[in-house]
């Protein structure tokens, strides 16, 4: 406490202290920013494979439904590049108000029209406020949270949002299955968005920090060994010296898996449907709710291995070829029309596959820049996942336009040899650098 009595004039460390002894879930404003995450993720989830089926739906083509998440993708890409800005001017709680707002109200015009103009329009809006809200929450949380409890708490919003996207998932489409108007459903969407907004107004008004130049004694290398010990080391870090050119590879990788990832939220539910128009757009969002858990549970695995073996990157090659291999099944699937507990197993296999990519995907990013380019890192990795779901869904969309949806799967299974490739000619550059380096 401040000498004369101010409650609100702590230290950074007594109020450090203060919020490790109240927990992780007691931490002050983590609970509504949880709360709001959550809930504009399920408005995410809700509209992700509806709009592209309800434009299929309303005589529109397979190159428009691929268009609108392309152009959502693309416009979240381009929104996350401005996000700190927007938070440097303005502060967190209202650019996540805004945020949350744009992510499902302007879907409300679909009740008018499905027009091509309004589908691009809403989906570039959206974008807007989902790579808001995506940059916004970490930082946020970054801002909340004791550096000691900076994992924890990130885990936690993660099984939030990743229980909200397995919930959220089928439930649009299964409305749709059963009846249910869209207006219901977009108007439910919607009001996920509205909860999500009114939560950020029990955010609380933090002062976003100001950029800093990096300096050496920033570095936990050049702290001092009493104060070291008391952390408990994660993963080795091994920075290089080669700029941002060192997360390239693991960002093809990314990529090439979102691209099919792109294809599958967006085309499995019309493809289901179109195969048994009964019940397919519920199957089909069960489909998604279970990439969306083996996301989930391969995602933390990884992470797993990585703190064991004080290693990243080991999950990369076997999870580009479980997403390559998930979607192949997809194919046969749908050829062949076989039992759609086989479609299962093909969504569980492009699942965990691409969570492992994910995850390896960050933290060799994460592990291969200096400390004071980890923002930059973060925002590459955005990008590729958001910007490879945005290319996938375009490009793939043409193909199922012209080959049907089924040539759109093989063709994203086939994208995704472009990672392998590209991490297997990095581990062969990096054992060539490392032996160069020997020979010195």
């Amino acid at each position: 406490m401040s000498s004369g009595g101010d409650p609100i004039a702590t230290t950074v460390q007594e109020r450090t202290e203060r919020s490790t002894a109240l927990g992780v879930l007691k931490l002050p404003g983590l609970m509504p920013t949880i709360i709001a995450v959550a809930a504009a993720f399920a408005t995410f989830s809700i509209l992700l494979p509806v709009i592209p089926l309800a434009v299929i739906s309303n005589g529109g083509t397979e190159s428009l439904a691929g268009m609108a998440t392309g152009v959502f993708m693309a416009i979240t890409v381009l929104s996350q590049l401005n996000t700190n800005k927007a938070v440097q001017c303005f502060g967190y709680r209202p650019v996540m108000l805004v945020a949350a707002l744009l992510l499902g109200l302007p879907s409300l015009w679909h009740i008018v029209s499905f027009d091509p103009v309004s589908v691009l329009v809403v989906a570039g809006l959206r974008g807007v406020g989902f790579g808001a809200l995506c940059v916004a929450q970490y930082s946020l949380v970054g801002q909340l949270v004791p550096a000691g409890m900076l994992g924890k708490a990130s885990g936690l919003i993660g099984v939030f949002v990743g229980t909200s996207q397995m919930l959220f998932l089928p439930v649009g489409l299964w409305l749709i299955d059963v009846g249910v108007p869209m207006a219901i459903v977009l108007s439910l969407a919607a009001a996920a968005a509205f909860v999500a907004a009114v939560m950020c107004i029990w955010i609380p008004s933090v002062e976003p920090e100001k950029p800093q130049q990096w300096t050496p004694e920033m570095d936990p290398a050049t702290t001092k060994v009493s104060l070291r010990r008391r952390v408990t080391m994660r993963v080795v870090r091994r920075p290089r010296a080669n700029g941002m050119k060192v997360t390239i590879a693991p960002a093809i990788a990314l990529a090439s898996v979102s691209m099919g990832f792109g294809a599958v939220s967006s085309f499995l539910p019309a493809s289901v449907r179109e195969a048994d128009p009964v019940s397919g757009a519920s199957v089909a969002g069960m489909m998604l709710s279970i990439v969306g858990f083996a996301q989930l549970v391969s995602r933390y695995i990884s992470g797993s291995i990585a703190d064991r073996q004080n290693k990243a990157g080991l999950g990369m090659l076997p999870g580009l070829a479980l997403s390559s291999l998930g979607m192949l099944g997809m194919c046969v699937v749908l050829v062949y029309s076989l039992p759609f507990f086989l479609l299962v197993i093909a969504a569980l296999a492009f699942g965990a596959g691409f969570g492992l990519v994910q995850n390896d995907a960050l933290l060799e990013m994460f592990l291969r820049v200096p400390r004071e380019r980890l923002g930059s890192a973060s925002t590459v990795w955005n990008a590729s996942f958001d910007a490879g779901t945005g290319v996938g869904a375009i490009v793939l969309g043409m193909v199922a336009h012209a080959h049907g949806y089924v040539g759109a799967f093989l063709v994203g299974a086939l994208l995704v040899v472009i990672g392998i490739v590209a991490e297997v000619v990095d581990r062969i550059r990096r054992k060539r650098a490392l032996l160069a380096a020997a020979q010195q």
